[in-house]
């Protein structure tokens, strides 16, 4: 089978620009056939195990998908440059929904690091907070990287219970974290039937789970939701029904 050849920028770029124009499906198709490589990168990064590859995959490609359908190149940024950290996101998001543990790599815990250094030593030079920008600038790397690490800096530390939110704009006390801990849920006795669903969706591979979450928690249509996955109508409405039929018998 022969491979189709890569677009060079300038063709992708008026292909985008012709897309944003006429929302051609075709041109869609050809976008994303062309950008499959960057799914496929991330995968091999994000997939922890030879068992969640194809999931992973799969994931990476909706995101894909969402990035070709929000890209605009009259911002002047590189396509890969916005479609990387929208994929990663949807990976990231498909782990919390598991409750896997996202694991941080070495070099964004060491960067973490640098940039808690890096803050001390701007503080007293700026004699204020620093911001992104001046972090970034005074590592010499980009805000992005430094974005992520702070990201990752959430997974690394816990927040302590003694953590306040802001009560201003009451005539009440800020409220910790240890405040919010063992206050009684009104829906506790709905505990075992959200197991229960929680369970099931558990089943489900990521498409199935996009179906039911857009239709049912964002209460989006048919035709919204296969737009979004790249499929026809009839095909959302018969996987549809598969999946609920799938959730009755689990």
């Amino acid at each position: 089978m022969e491979q189709k050849s890569q677009l060079s920028k300038q063709e992708a770029k008026e292909l985008f620009l012709k897309f944003k124009e006429t929302n051609d499906k075709a041109i869609r198709k050809q976008l994303i056939e062309n950008y499959m490589y960057i799914p496929k990168l991330l995968t091999r990064k994000y997939a922890y195990k030879n068992s969640e590859y194809e999931d992973i995959y799969q994931v990476a490609c909706l995101g894909l998908m969402y990035s070709v359908d929000r890209y605009d190149p009259a911002k002047g940024f590189e396509f890969d440059t916005f479609a990387s950290p929208t994929i990663i996101g949807e990976i990231k998001k498909y782990y919390r929904d598991k409750q896997f543990i996202i694991r941080v790599p070495r070099r964004i815990q060491e960067l973490n690091r640098e940039i808690n250094r890096a803050r001390t030593t701007l503080e007293h030079q700026l004699m204020g907070p620093p911001t992104i920008s001046d972090i970034a600038q005074f590592l010499e790397v980009t805000e992005e990287e430094i974005i992520e690490a702070l990201e990752g800096n959430n997974v690394i530390y816990p927040k302590s219970l003694s953590m306040e939110f802001d009560n201003s704009n009451t005539d009440s006390k800020d409220t910790t974290l240890m405040d919010l801990v063992g206050i009684e849920d009104e829906n506790m006795e709905n505990i075992s039937l959200v197991e229960d669903m929680k369970r099931r969706l558990e089943t489900l591979n990521p498409v199935e789970r996009i179906i039911i979450e857009e239709r049912y928690y964002k209460g989006k249509t048919q035709k919204e939701v296969a737009q979004i996955i790249g499929k026809s109508q009839m095909t959302v409405s018969r996987l549809e029904k598969k999946v609920m039929e799938k959730l009755r018998n689990s």
